[in-house]
């Protein structure tokens, strides 16, 4: 059986950061803690933008940390939501290490709490998931109220991704079988060009899902992790959230 140590290896490509390292946040975000356990907490924003009265929690992809969003995914908060994203255990500042999916889900619960903390209703929430994320996404919103989830680049579960298979049992993140109880609307975003989880995992989940309140859009020539670049793609997040 493959180890803890390997399994994490293989699924996650984590880089710590100092804890007095220094974000150059944009405007309107702060820094925060949520405390998972009493000596694990993970690092986070918060981006307020009090024009709206909607908050996304945003669930990141597997690898790096925090800086990475503000690289690559800072997009995200020029969509005109108030929105809030931590990095995972180990990851970036946060503490704590990872040994399984039901701590995965049981951190994602606490991120959510702390959303509800912050004033925000539940329909008012948006649950959003890149990659590794859509599957946190996918279980809040199988039996958490929410206004809606939207899962970019989503993997129908860890052991039906072709590079890990049964090599990381510890990590089952099922979204095909948690589909079944997600009654929320759900958009579901894939590059049919994406050569790391393929198309087919969001058709098995689109296909799984309760709600009759889902579409899925397929990318033409988008691949894994540059869908939010394109121009027509804040666009279609904020259609699909203005009509629910």
């Amino acid at each position: 059986m493959t180890s803890l140590d390997e399994q994490i290896k293989i699924i996650f490509e984590p880089i710590k950061l100092d804890s007095d390292y220094d974000f150059e946040l944009p405007d309107l975000t702060k820094e925060i803690y949520i405390n998972v356990e009493s000596n694990v907490a993970l690092n986070g924003f918060l981006f307020e933008k009090q024009e709206n009265v909607n908050l996304m929690v945003y669930f990141q992809g597997n690898s790096k940390n925090l800086q990475n969003f503000l690289d690559n995914h800072h997009m995200v908060l020029n969509w005109g939501y108030t929105v809030l994203v931590t990095d995972y255990r180990s990851f970036g500042k946060s503490t704590g290490t990872l040994t399984g999916h039901t701590q995965m889900y049981s951190d994602a619960d606490k991120v959510y709490d702390y959303a509800i903390k912050l004033g925000y209703k539940p329909q008012n929430i948006i649950l959003y998931g890149y990659s590794m994320g859509t599957s946190l996404a996918g279980y809040l919103a199988s039996y958490r109220k929410a206004k809606s989830v939207i899962l970019e680049s989503p993997y129908s579960s860890i052991s039906e991704i072709s590079w890990v298979g049964n090599k990381a049992p510890n990590f089952e993140l099922n979204t095909v079988e948690r589909a079944k109880r997600i009654d929320i609307p759900t958009l579901l975003v894939h590059g049919n060009k994406d050569d790391v989880i393929s198309p087919d995992h969001s058709q098995r989940i689109y296909n799984n899902l309760k709600t009759s309140r889902k579409k899925r859009i397929i990318i033409d020539g988008g691949g894994h992790g540059d869908l939010k670049k394109r121009p027509e793609y804040k666009k279609i997040i904020n259609n699909f959230i203005d009509k629910y």
